[in-house]
């Protein structure tokens, strides 16, 4: 369970990072086609699918890294930093969803998502440390 735990942590924080990018492409495409034609709001919302989409999985991603955790009893730091990631990513989407309606919103959506790339960072970093440490430890015990 630990090396699961450790690459789930790597993925989410992969995809956190690939979020951010499909947000910026989905704003400058935006804007690209207000450049040459009337824009109707289903096409700035079209630019952002993939962003809608990956959201979805990395919600996932986010659920299956805290059951890892539980399941795997891999200690209650990782089980809280885990349910923490969920939590900013369950907010993420509710804000992701009523900033269509509510502009202003949109700016905790883009604040929260630092969080959630400062939390994925922080556990993924943890996990590949820490728990790496602990496995060589386990090792150079058992072979005494």
């Amino acid at each position: 369970m630990p090396a699961a735990f450790r690459w789930l942590t790597s993925i989410l924080f992969a995809a956190i990072v690939v979020q951010v990018g499909l947000a910026g492409y989905g704003a400058f495409e935006a804007i690209n086609k207000a450049e040459h034609t009337p824009v109707a709001k289903k096409a700035i919302e079209d630019g952002f699918n993939a962003h809608s989409a990956l959201g979805s999985v990395i919600l996932v991603v986010m659920l299956a890294l805290l059951i890892v955790a539980l399941v795997g009893r891999l200690g209650r730091n990782n089980v809280r930093w885990s349910a923490a990631v969920l939590l900013l990513g369950i907010l993420q989407f509710v804000l992701g969803v009523v900033s269509t309606s509510v502009p202003w919103i949109g700016f905790l959506h883009t604040v929260n998502a630092l969080a959630l790339y400062a939390g994925s960072a922080l556990l993924a970093h943890t996990a590949w440390t820490k728990g790496r440490r602990a496995e060589a430890s386990a090792s150079a015990t058992s072979a005494a």
